[in-house]
């Protein structure tokens, strides 16, 4: 018998024929096995109003991005104060949907850390996400813009901090693959935390083709030639501390980019820092990474010992 004719190309696919029904619902997002109470008391199915709405008071918009928006709330359930993230568009098909899904498998894979943005919980509604995570003060770059010159003893804390942060995600083989002063934020209590998993990458998954880079402003010179792995996030974190040492604004491109990628680093820009920290954010910016120090390297240098262990 003859072969099937291939399809008309004018012919409109299934998907748009047969669209798939998603549900307007809430629906719990979670890759543990064991997840199963979820709903709010508070939320009644039968109410027209969104699951976010019924379930919490919005004091304040935190902030937006192309990411989506991220609110201040106070639970209705126990009276707490969160933050949520909410996407900002629906989700585009359902490639779109479990890639940005794949944020919360990034934060269940890892476990609870001090230095870490606490994870609470996920749930998609109308084909948006929205992700329950701790509430912080503010982040690092509005800590810094009201400073302007932090003060050497507070950026060594913020390092060490950062660095156990980094350490945490390593450990887990994950790499953040975005860390900036918009991503790390400060806690009541005045500890750093490193968020915003939307970028995370598992290394232990072999497929990295839909890897995506950070910030330019931060990013690591290997990246351009596609090779991502952890010392990315080591050449980020030093970029970030070079930003909040020298306050300058850092270069997204040209000349100035491409100085900083090549290890020259412009002696006025910390003229004033110590040698010890120079020294720990040259190393943390060299152009090779395979020569930059890992994240339990770093913490095993004498300067940075000293001030975790105090």
């Amino acid at each position: 018998s003859a072969p099937p004719r291939p399809p008309i190309k004018s012919c409109p696919p299934i998907s748009r024929i047969f669209p798939h029904r998603t549900s307007h619902k809430p629906q719990v997002v979670s890759f543990r096995s064991s997840e199963n109470s979820f709903l709010s008391t508070r939320y009644n199915e039968n109410n027209k109003d969104l699951y976010f709405e019924q379930c919490f008071v919005v004091l304040s918009k935190l902030g937006a991005g192309s990411f989506g928006e991220v609110f201040k709330v106070r639970s209705k359930e126990d009276g707490c104060l969160y933050a949520v993230k909410r996407t900002q568009v629906r989700f585009r098909g359902e490639s779109d949907r479990r890639r940005k899904l794949e944020e919360v498998a990034k934060h269940e894979k890892l476990p609870p850390h001090q230095n870490c943005v606490h994870f609470y919980k996920a749930w998609e509604e109308r084909q948006h996400l929205y992700i329950q995570i701790e509430l912080c003060k503010n982040s690092l770059n509005e800590a810094a813009d009201g400073y302007h010159e932090l003060s050497e003893p507070m950026l060594w804390n913020y390092l060490v901090d950062l660095l156990m942060a980094v350490k945490h995600l390593h450990d887990n083989d994950l790499i953040h693959m975005d860390i900036k002063p918009e991503n790390i934020f400060i806690s009541f209590d005045g500890m750093c935390k490193l968020g915003d998993f939307g970028l995370v990458l598992d290394v232990t998954k072999v497929d990295l083709s839909e890897a995506q880079e950070g910030d330019p402003k931060y990013l690591a010179p290997e990246l351009m030639q596609g090779k991502f792995g952890k010392p990315a996030d080591i050449f980020s974190l030093g970029m970030t501390m070079l930003e909040l040492a020298s306050d300058l604004d850092l270069p997204r491109g040209g000349e100035g980019w491409h100085i900083l990628r090549r290890g020259e680093l412009p002696e006025e820009f910390l003229r004033d820092k110590s040698f010890d920290l120079k020294y720990v954010i040259h190393h943390m910016l060299d152009k090779c990474p395979g020569s930059r120090p890992t994240v339990d390297q770093l913490l095993q240098f004498p300067s940075v010992r000293k001030v975790s262990t105090l």
